[in-house]
């Protein structure tokens, strides 16, 4: 049986065994102040090299059983009530079969072992297109409780956690389990889900432009704060609720996401906690004022590289859920982090997908022949495209910045607590990316997205700033829509695509909501 060496990707303080260590340069987290979170990101290496490293062998993924793992040298473990200096991080890859293990490192202080430098690794993945996928939404309209389920995975995923959090983790497992199959929670969750479906219609300038297939646009720009996560936001704090948690935390790169989580808290009675990174909310001020007048408490943060954006809001929110484990609940507002999270993630947002299945069955009787989306930490695409995942006649298309392209250009890796595609040099350095959109401007991708890349099942392609504002105008000046900058990505490629797939075919485009930020030179 062939050993697949792994190298975790990790912070000193922070990443992603999101350690909470006291230290005079340890920033503390403040109301909408920029700080410094002094996380050096370092490899540590899993081959052993004296007492103090271990040594995990993961199989690769194999059809005749599970991986086996070999631990050497563990350390004592840390109380789950303490947040100090000493934390061990468990993964157990909650996947579907094709890959299971446990690994189990070892960090202590702010010591590493130098790393080695193996070939990078690689993941092969198989994905299960055969059996269909059972919908949440109904015909008429209501929604049947499903059996939850925590396969997709591949190989990707897991969970790289501190003992700190682990016991959440298992109980929110256990307890999203039993609650997703309750029917009464989603006769709770459809009276929340104000906005019910968003429009899908037909895009008549854009398809003549194309001169093609016909353009159908999914407005989820009609939102609540044009917020394209609000079926997972809305789903996670209801859990939270139920469990008896009386804060949430999230993150948020663009503010609209945290404003619709700050007015969800506000009508459930919740304290809410929104970090964001600290470029973000300087780009985006009235939305952080707004944030703050719906009752959130706003925090920045900002990664050792002297950038503000959704990696270092990641990091800091699972910091604080960390140190705050036994009230608050971290809503993770992408697919990515350690299990189950990103399943709480798909299984809500996939209503997305199954709107638009329905409503293209409604509108010509069958469905797309393609769909694309914009990609970058993959809350969009993860609900799009599920639903679909198991007809191959369907092409699922997404669109990545350019300088954030973790499904391009990214390696197998680590980060805040997933086996997944990120962006890192050859000694497991975390790289800072770029993108016009916050949203967009992340090293990393949800694990589930990076598996269904790696098994061929979605296309990848990626695009500039200069394409994306210019996706950005085409939007406004032919169908007087203001979109996101996020999804602006995708229009390009949208009319590509119509032009490739020609007359009679037709192909949906997911529009988010626009974005309120001021950033020196755009000009649109």
């Amino acid at each position: 049986m062939k050993e697949l060496f792994i190298r975790l990707s990790i912070s000193a303080n922070v990443n992603p065994t999101f350690l909470c260590f006291p230290s005079s340069k340890s920033a503390k987290l403040t109301d909408y102040t920029t700080h410094d979170t002094e996380n050096v990101e370092a490899p540590i290496r899993l081959r052993p090299a004296g007492s103090m490293v271990i040594q995990a062998r993961v199989a690769s993924p194999s059809a005749e059983g599970l991986g086996s793992v070999h631990v050497q040298s563990r350390a004592p473990s840390v109380s789950p009530s303490s947040c100090n200096s000493s934390t061990q991080t468990e993964s157990t890859v909650a996947s579907d079969g094709e890959t299971r293990a446990t690994v189990v490192s070892t960090v202590i202080g702010n010591t590493f072992m130098p790393p080695e430098a193996p070939p990078k690794p690689t993941s092969t993945s198989t994905l299960n297109t055969i059996t269909p996928y059972n919908s949440i939404l109904q015909l008429d309209g209501s929604l049947r409780a499903p059996q939850a389920t925590f396969d997709g995975y591949g190989s990707y995923g897991g969970r790289f956690a501190p003992e700190s959090i682990m016991g959440f983790l298992y109980e929110l497992t256990s307890f999203f389990e039993a609650t997703v199959s309750d029917p009464s929670f989603w006769e709770e969750y459809a009276t929340f889900q104000r906005a019910r479906a968003t429009p899908l219609h037909m895009a008549g300038k854009l398809t003549s432009l194309a001169g093609g297939a016909t353009i159908w646009l999914k407005r989820e720009d009609q939102n609540e704060y044009g917020s394209h996560k609000t079926r997972n936001i809305i789903g996670q704090i209801l859990l939270a609720r139920r469990m008896g948690r009386s804060e949430i935390v999230t993150d948020c790169a663009s503010a609209k996401h945290g404003s619709f989580t700050a007015a969800m808290c506000a009508r459930l009675g919740l304290r809410c906690v929104v970090v964001i990174g600290a470029d973000d909310a300087s780009a985006q001020e009235e939305d952080v004022l707004e944030m703050k007048l719906l009752g959130a408490k706003v925090l920045t943060a900002r990664m050792p590289s002297g950038m503000g954006t959704l990696r270092g809001a990641i990091t800091e929110a699972l910091r604080y859920a960390v140190c705050n484990h036994e009230s608050v609940y971290y809503l993770m507002g992408s697919p990515v982090g350690p299990s189950p999270l990103p399943t709480l993630a798909r299984t809500f947002q996939a209503l997305l997908g199954e709107e638009v299945a329905a409503q293209m069955h409604e509108a010509v009787g069958r469905q797309p022949d393609a769909i694309v989306t914009a990609v970058g930490s993959g809350s969009g695409a993860i609900g799009l495209f599920r639903p679909f995942l198991h007809d191959s006649s369907i092409r699922l298309v997404g669109v990545e910045a350019a300088k954030a392209a973790a499904l391009t250009d990214g390696s197998l890796g680590v980060l805040q607590g997933a086996r997944t595609l990120l962006l890192q040099n050859d000694d497991g350095q975390i790289l800072d990316s770029h993108s016009i959109s916050p949203d967009m401007n992340l090293s990393t991708v949800g694990p589930e997205v990076a598996h269904w890349k790696d098994s061929g099942r979605i296309e990848i392609s990626t695009a500039t700033d200069a394409v994306a504002l210019d996706g950005f105008r085409t939007l406004q000046h032919h169908e007087g829509i203001l979109p996101g900058l996020d999804s602006s990505h995708a229009v390009a490629k949208a009319l590509d695509l119509a032009r490739e797939l020609g007359p009679g075919k037709d192909v949906v485009l997911m529009v988010t909501g626009c974005d309120n930020i001021s950033v020196r030179g755009l000009d649109i």
